[in-house]
């Protein structure tokens, strides 16, 4: 398995394309993506889903670029339909290009796991940025979208936030995994689970 991770549209969203064996998936992108779509092609990939955290419109605004170029399946939360609904307005609030209508074609679960691209994936529910946030867990390595930054945790002063249910998923849902485990964030450096524990003020 390899990680690629791209910053990038204007929030610096971190998106990531895990590949394994030729097949991938996107996580999070942003409208930024086109190097992981001349990657995918050069490269011969045959990318398998899409995947966003939550419905935050810098999560998901790069979706149609990649849906059109491919022909692949949107994976979200129901519980951020809402949210996903009103990303157009979210692009007027923060005055970005509006990236049209997005649709999800496929629920992404709260718990438990699927699989895609060979990988095996466990869906961690951890609500508090939004509704529906989904941190992803892949063999030692945690997807925690805007739930747990390097040094600092996710916002809950937008639709769907709420600062106890965050505190609470961060510390019932990621913390309880080995201090060595990589969480890679939406926004910003890397870190891992033993790091925050020991430093994150929020946390101590």
């Amino acid at each position: 398995m390899e990680i690629y991770t791209l910053s990038n549209g204007p929030f610096m969203v971190n998106s990531y394309l895990i590949v394994n064996d030729k097949k991938g998936i996107i996580i999070d992108p942003g409208s930024g993506v086109e190097p992981f779509l001349k990657k995918i092609e050069s490269e011969k990939i045959k990318l398998e889903a899409i995947i966003a955290t939550h419905g935050h419109i810098d999560h998901i605004d790069g979706v149609n670029i990649i849906k059109k170029k491919f022909n692949v399946n949107f994976y979200a939360s129901n519980l951020d339909s809402e949210l996903i609904n009103t990303v157009q307005t979210q692009a007027r609030m923060f005055g970005v290009p509006n990236p049209g209508k997005i649709i999800p074609d496929r629920n992404l679960p709260l718990s438990g796991e699927i699989n895609l691209a060979g990988l095996t994936l466990q869906l961690l529910h951890t609500p508090g940025h939004s509704k529906g946030s989904v941190s992803i867990k892949i063999d030692n390595i945690l997807f925690s979208g805007d739930t747990l930054f390097n040094f600092s945790i996710g916002r809950t002063d937008l639709p769907g936030g709420n600062y106890e249910e965050l505190i609470s998923s961060i510390k019932n849902k990621i913390l309880i995994f080995p201090d060595d485990t990589q969480v890679l964030s939406g926004h910003g450096p890397e870190t891992t689970v033993g790091r925050e524990k020991e430093i994150n003020p929020f946390l101590t």
